[in-house]
């Protein structure tokens, strides 16, 4: 996977220095109290070839209408200013119903854009290259319909650097393109007036990027997180995610959910490398649905650092909504299979609880039996449909707790022989002893 990355990194920076000098340049007008979207959408109409679109420094724009920009060639976006959505929740529920913007893996987004040769380039500055979400009503009063996703960016040969996303309603970047580099990029969803623990003002869902494309790099990531920095989803194919911090409630650096309703869903060729993983539910986490199809394989999570997690690495294969009744039988008899995921030098120590505010429901989303604050690794496998994982240096203990005190969850039954030899510590549940 490591030579992999590196062809990843080299065709997203070369897909980048590839675009011709852009040519016309369209400042976007604002004007005081109004919505600024069709201004918007005639500067992108202007120059959607060979242009420079602007968002002038020390000007917030109104984008109180989803939009939608298709067809860009070599176009550069400067954002040095800011971009707002409502701040009202009614209008932005009545307006993401309505609009006609393609709807990504989990949502509808307000914001789309499709070509082939686009930069989105975010002030050097904080104050500037900001999308403003105003989720934090949102959170505070549990309101979780018609929420849109914040931006797609389905582009052949893209760049996007120094944007910042600040209290987004949830999701925030879908990426489905290819040849993509992703740079500098900073999350505010971190609620003003709660903990990681607390149900109240929850920000649920508020993922940093969904990645759907191929041939993508992320480079620099800081985010405050209530749901995974980073989730590789179905399509993925190249994909390499280094450099960040991921902080507040992450639910991790994920694969998945894949395999939904028996799903013929399929992720390769992933690496996760410099992590710091703060507060998060999970650091690393590969998330399939009870009775999936398809595959994952080649997958590695490299230098992960650990703060206060619940759990250092997990992976099912048997995912199903419990606030919604027991697991449902897997009558296909079928799961998505995973080949070769690797979890190669982690450190640090787990969180006190086991848990965050994500818990609404008994038992919580997240339970597994016998699951507690010691679990540095839950494996829930599906009999026979995982080969080749492997972990090795892997140092992270419970709070406050030497790493004698270190358990896992594992059963060996629902591994080959030749991969319990593999996978780098002792198959129980009970005590990790590693042996590789």
């Amino acid at each position: 996977m490591v030579g992999k990355a590196s062809v990843v990194i080299a065709v997203a920076l070369s897909a980048v220095a590839a675009a011709a000098p852009s040519k016309k340049t369209c400042v976007v007008k604002h004007t005081k109290n109004a919505d600024d979207t069709p201004s918007i959408l005639d500067a992108f109409s202007k120059c959607k070839k060979d242009g420079n679109v602007v968002f002038s420094k020390g000007v917030t724009y109104n984008a109180w209408t989803p939009f939608a920009v298709f067809d860009l060639s070599n176009v550069i976006v400067n954002i040095d200013g800011n971009i707002d959505l409502p701040k009202q929740v009614s209008v932005i529920q009545q307006k993401i119903s309505a609009t006609a913007n393609p709807a990504s893996t989990y949502a509808t987004p307000w914001i789309y854009f499709q070509g082939d040769h686009v930069q989105l380039i975010g002030s050097k500055s904080m104050s500037g290259g900001r999308f403003n979400g105003y989720g934090q009503q949102w959170w505070g009063n549990g309101i979780r319909t018609l929420r849109p996703q914040l931006a797609t960016f389905n582009v052949t040969n893209g760049y996007i650097t120094r944007l910042k996303v600040i209290k987004p309603v949830a999701w925030g970047w879908n990426i489905p393109g290819r040849n993509i580099l992703i740079e500098n990029h900073f999350v505010d969803a971190k609620p003003d007036n709660s903990t990681r623990d607390s149900t109240i003002s929850f920000p649920f869902n508020t993922d940093g990027f969904n990645l759907s494309g191929q041939n993508i790099t992320l480079d620099g990531y800081w985010g405050e997180n209530g749901d995974d920095c980073v989730s590789v989803v179905n399509g993925a194919r190249n994909i390499v995610a280094k450099n960040g911090y991921c902080g507040f409630s992450s639910h991790g650096l994920s694969i998945g959910s894949l395999g939904r309703n028996g799903a013929q869903h399929t992720v390769a060729n992933v690496l996760f490398d410099k992590w710091t993983m703060e507060g998060a539910v999970y650091g690393a986490r590969f998330k399939s649905w009870t009775g999936g199809n398809g595959f994952a394989e080649n997958v590695t999570w490299s230098n992960i650092r650990t703060l206060n997690v619940s759990t250092a690495a997990f992976v099912t294969q048997n995912y199903y909504d419990q606030d919604k009744g027991p697991r449902p039988d897997n009558t296909n008899k079928t799961s998505t299979r995973i080949t070769n995921l690797s979890f190669i030098n982690f450190e640090g120590y787990l969180g006190p609880n086991w848990t965050d505010g994500t818990c609404i429901s008994t038992p919580c989303w997240n339970y597994v039996q016998g699951g507690d604050s010691t679990q540095s690794i839950i494996l829930d496998l599906y009999n026979g449909t995982a080969t080749g994982l492997k972990f090795r240096n892997f140092k992270v203990h419970p709070f406050k707790q030497g790493y004698d005190k270190t358990t896992v969850i594992c059963d060996p039954s629902t591994l080959h022989p030749d991969d319990i030899k593999v996978l780098g510590f002792k198959c129980v549940r009970g005590p990790y002893q590693p042996t590789a």
